[in-house]
């Protein structure tokens, strides 16, 4: 995050707490797109979260007079928010469903064209991909999508998540090691079927 960015966040932080409670409102402007999109990656569907971002900020904004001057607001913000979610998948037996109810390719989707069908192998790899994320445990999921997505550095992520840096490296690399274990997995299984 640029120090400039910072700074702002800092006097919007400061006037909020002399009263000015409106002001708020430009933090959510500006980060609510962000944080929306970390939920949604991390949940796969939109109500929870809307519902979860919502949350993430009415939390912040409870807890702002706790909030250290000289820490970078965005980086609280996203530990409030992956701390709710993760509580949230924890709780809720959180399960997962692809866009088609059951996984499956049906007939109106089958290829006409090469270009289709090379379409439809990165659609298969990319269903594949997102299942073996969504299997992960939930802190390498967090660690995955925040160094990937939202390109966080390794301290950024260890002061989010609350944890050391070589702690996020672990669970990143373990989290890469699995992902990239079900892409293998799923091209030796297509592979095997192929040569029967």
């Amino acid at each position: 995050m640029d120090p400039e960015r910072k700074d702002e966040d800092l006097q919007l932080i400061e006037q909020v707490l002399a009263g000015d409670i409106k002001v708020f409102e430009k933090l959510v402007e500006r980060y609510q797109k962000k944080i929306y999109f970390l939920v949604l990656r991390m949940t796969k569907n939109h109500d929870i979260a809307d519902e979860l971002a919502q949350e993430s900020f009415v939390k912040a904004y409870m807890s702002l007079s706790s909030f250290q001057k000289g820490k970078s607001f965005y980086t609280w913000l996203h530990r409030i928010t992956v701390n709710l979610v993760l509580n949230y998948l924890k709780h809720e037996g959180f399960t997962v469903s692809l866009d088609s109810p059951d996984g499956k390719i049906y007939l109106e989707n089958i290829p006409s064209s090469p270009d289709q069908l090379k379409d439809l192998i990165d659609q298969d790899q990319m269903e594949v991909f997102h299942r073996a994320l969504d299997e992960l445990p939930a802190v390498q999921k967090v660690v995955f999508i925040l160094k990937t997505y939202d390109d966080f550095s390794y301290e950024k992520i260890a002061e989010v998540m609350d944890c050391s840096v070589g702690t996020v490296m672990s669970r990143l690399f373990r989290a890469r090691s699995k992902l990239r274990k079900a892409l293998k997995d799923h091209e030796k299984e297509k592979y095997d079927k192929l040569q029967k």
